[in-house]
């Protein structure tokens, strides 16, 4: 048994995977470095090591015909087109200069930035979510083009088994082995991860991963649209009823963190939408946290941004904590 953080990203386009892991980690640690540097140590020498789950190439395949610059070939999936990913490091070391990430440090980056708060994907993805809430036949088309890759996963079933393959890849024998796990999902990445806990803990075919009862004793979601009423809908337990409703006794803590105006993590706390996995002791705690999230890059601000999430101290202090 030894400690293990496994990390799943969100939704959108991607740059490709070695270097997206990189830079993900860059993050953390600068997080966690933030409120606990020989930890932080810890975490840049390997003792502890970090999975990261990967499903970008299935983002930049099903949104290939978008906007997005999918200039860069990415050699772990057969050079297949990806995001660059020149600059994103500098804008992480911007993310450290700043000595907190406070309401004046946000105000700040909303006057130096163009505000982005509103427009573009933060709007794509939460009309997707609302589209999805009163899915009809006819809106079918609007929600796979407003957001192709939610979308796909919440509505297509080779896409979501695609994209919880790869979670079920890491998270499986690192529960199997007993690990102290501390899961970090992002955006879409939480719907994932809740999906294929529930799987874990109700489905008869993984009855070795409950074995020895083990558990997830940290899950951080972030920028996390669980709330949602049509995402609820379209879970893997959505129509399921009663105590069959919920992951069981997968999940010691979860932490849930929603930065200020992160229009996916539109409905914030999941103490509330959750409750009845505490009332019925399926996990032992549900926290729900606010954040404000600094990130800019190339003059646009963006609340919704995994680096900014990951950098923040907040979700630094949780981590190191765990560890």
């Amino acid at each position: 048994m030894s400690k293990r953080i496994i990390i799943i990203h969100g939704r959108n386009t991607k740059p490709a995977k070695a270097p997206y892991e990189e830079l993900q980690k860059k993050a953390l640690i600068q997080g966690v470095k933030r409120v606990n540097p020989p930890k932080a140590a810890q975490l840049e020498t390997g003792q502890i090591p970090i999975d990261f789950v990967y499903y970008g190439d299935v983002n930049n395949r099903l949104l290939k015909t978008a906007q997005d610059d999918l200039s860069q070939t990415d050699p772990d999936f057969g050079n297949a087109p990806c995001l660059p990913h020149n600059g994103v490091e500098q804008t992480i070391d911007t993310l450290g200069a700043i000595s907190k990430h406070s309401k004046t440090a946000y105000s700040k980056i909303l006057r130096d930035n163009i505000d982005y708060r509103w427009l573009d994907d933060a709007v794509r993805a939460f009309s997707t979510i609302s589209a999805i809430t009163t899915a009809t036949f006819l809106n079918m088309a609007a929600i796979s083009h407003a957001t192709a890759d939610m979308g796909a996963y919440l509505l297509t079933r080779k896409v979501g088994s695609e994209v919880r393959d790869r979670l079920q890849d890491k998270l499986k024998p690192a529960l199997i082995n007993g690990d102290d796990i501390c899961l970090i999902s992002h955006s879409m990445g939480c719907m994932v991860s809740y999906d294929v806990l529930w799987k874990f803990s109700r489905m008869s075919e993984y009855r070795d991963v409950r074995a020895n009862n083990p558990k997830v004793n940290l899950w951080l979601t972030l920028g996390c649209p669980l709330g949602e009423a049509g995402v609820k809908r379209n879970l893997y337990d959505g129509h399921e009823r009663d105590k069959d409703r919920y992951p069981e006794n997968i999940i010691h803590d979860w932490v849930n963190i929603a930065a200020k105006d992160d229009f996916v993590a539109h409905d914030a706390t999941m103490k509330g939408d959750y409750r009845l996995m505490k009332r019925w002791e399926f996990l032992n705690s549900i926290e729900d946290k606010r954040i404000y999230n600094c990130y800019a890059s190339n003059g646009r601000s963006n609340p919704h941004k995994f680096y900014g999430y990951l950098a923040h101290e907040m979700v630094g202090g949780y981590v190191a904590k765990w560890m």
